[in-house]
Parts: C-alpha cells; sequence; structure tokens
C-alpha cells in the first residue's frame, strides 16, 4: 500500500440549516468512526482523516485536528437543540454519485449519524453530471466529494476553500483563512509557509465547511524482481526507472 495525493470527504452546505449552524457541522465530524468505517466497510487500507490535507503533502503534515469524540458530539447537538426549542433535527439529505464504494460508504454514515445522533439522514444517488450540477448549484445539504492533487505541495488542497473559489460550493468564507491563504502563496521560507497552512488546517477543523473522511491509498501487487518503482504521493513511476532484477 502507498499512500497517495487524495482526500475523500463531505462537502457541508453552511447557508442551510441545520448546517448552517457550526454546531452541527462538528457534531457530525466528531461522530464519525473512521476507523470502523477503514476497516470494516473500504477494507483497502485506506487512512482515516482527521484534517484535510493529506499527510507528507510537500513535505507538510497537518496531523489530527480534531478526533472521535462521541461524548463531544451528542453534548453539541444537545446545546443546538435546547437552543431552538426542538426535539430532534429536521432530517438531512446526504446526495453521492453514482458508485457502489460511495454507496457503501454513505450507507454506513447514514447509520452511524442514526444510532449516534438520532439523526434521520436521507440519502440521494445522482448520476454524476446530474451531481456535478447539484454541487455547482449548492442545491444539496451534505455531498460527496474527493480531491486528487494536482502538483505536490498542500496549496493544491488548501485554496479550495477560499472565498468564493471555484471548487469551495459551501458557502463558507473565513477572512483570516484567505489572507493564509494568500501569504503562503506570497511566502519563500518553507517552515514559515508551512506554519500558515497548519493556522489554515485548525480554521477548517474549526468551522468544518466539509467533513475529511479518509484518505486514499495505491495498492498494488510487486513482482520482488522488479525494481526502481518507488512509493510516492503523485503515484509517478517513470517507466525509465524500472527494471527487472536478474
Amino acid at each position: 500500500l502507498d499512500t497517495y495525493l487524495s482526500v475523500y470527504f463531505y462537502r457541508f452546505n453552511t447557508k442551510k440549516a441545520p448546517l448552517d449552524d457550526v454546531r452541527v457541522r462538528r457534531a457530525l465530524a466528531l461522530s464519525l468512526n473512521r476507523e470502523a468505517l477503514v476497516e470494516h466497510v473500504l477494507k483497502a487500507g485506506q487512512q482515516p482523516a482527521y484534517n484535510y490535507t493529506p499527510p507528507g503533502t510537500g513535505g507538510f503534515t497537518a496531523g489530527p485536528q480534531f478526533k472521535y469524540d462521541l461524548a463531544e458530539a451528542k453534548q453539541l447537538i444537545a446545546d443546538y437543540l435546547k437552543e431552538k426549542s426542538i426535539k430532534e433535527l429536521p432530517e438531512i439529505e446526504l446526495k453521492y454519485n453514482t458508485s457502489e464504494s460511495h454507496q457503501k460508504v454513505a450507507e454506513a454514515i447514514q447509520s452511524m449519524w442514526r444510532k449516534e445522533l438520532g439523526i434521520n439522514v436521507v440519502l440521494d444517488n445522482q448520476e454524476w453530471k446530474v451531481f456535478l450540477k447539484t454541487v455547482e448549484t449548492q442545491d444539496y445539504v451534505i455531498a460527496r466529494a474527493g480531491w486528487v492533487g494536482d502538483y505536490n505541495d498542500p496549496n493544491t488542497f488548501m485554496d479550495m476553500w477560499v472565498t468564493d473559489g471555484g471548487h469551495n460550493n459551501t458557502g463558507w468564507s473565513s477572512k483570516r483563512y484567505d489572507e493564509l491563504i494568500e501569504l503562503s502563496a506570497a511566502e519563500g521560507d518553507k517552515a514559515k509557509r508551512k506554519e500558515y497552512f497548519q493556522e489554515a488546517e485548525k480554521i477548517l477543523a474549526a468551522e468544518m465547511p466539509m467533513l475529511p473522511i479518509y484518505f486514499y491509498v495505491r495498492s498494488s501487487l510487486r513482482q520482488p524482481s522488479v525494481k526502481g518503482w518507488w512509493p510516492n504521493v503523485l503515484d509517478h513511476h517513470p517507466y525509465k526507472h524500472v527494471y527487472l532484477e536478474d
């Protein structure tokens, strides 16, 4: 199994109730047992994601920014319900594009949220072109997503969430987050640049415009005689460097 420069996540529409409240978004994130998901549902070595940028991206590893915490998740929901003077959250719709894998993940998460938080999540499976339009027009509450880095640098992931970014589509905006991404683009010092990205990760974890679920991996079966094939986050393997050992 090789690490891969990609992340599987759900977008939250921060303009639609109840996800317009950060307590609900955080509760959904904290109540998700990612270890159980990757071990018992996916079963392909995926890594649970407790931040957004895949580890080792351009030498940057944010590390866990939150954790599985069912007690806190339940308290957040209880606080929300009390403030709104309601007994339970309204039904929430989760949209995903047609795929057996996406369906398995969605059904598992649906079950977790219903069991742990008492939330009724309705699943809506859409064909790819319809799904893309749904996300683009923000006609969703929760929507499946994934991102594969275009280049080996944290910016390929982090600049997705700037205000009105082409891939944001969550309605979320943070002035400080925008500043950090702008500062990182102009910063020549690698250590300082990583500090900007680290702070940006903390903002994402605090405000949860999206829900990181797992980091992809690449699995491959290699004959021991194959040499020059090295694991790398972009999964690029120039054949001129690959050879068979006699």
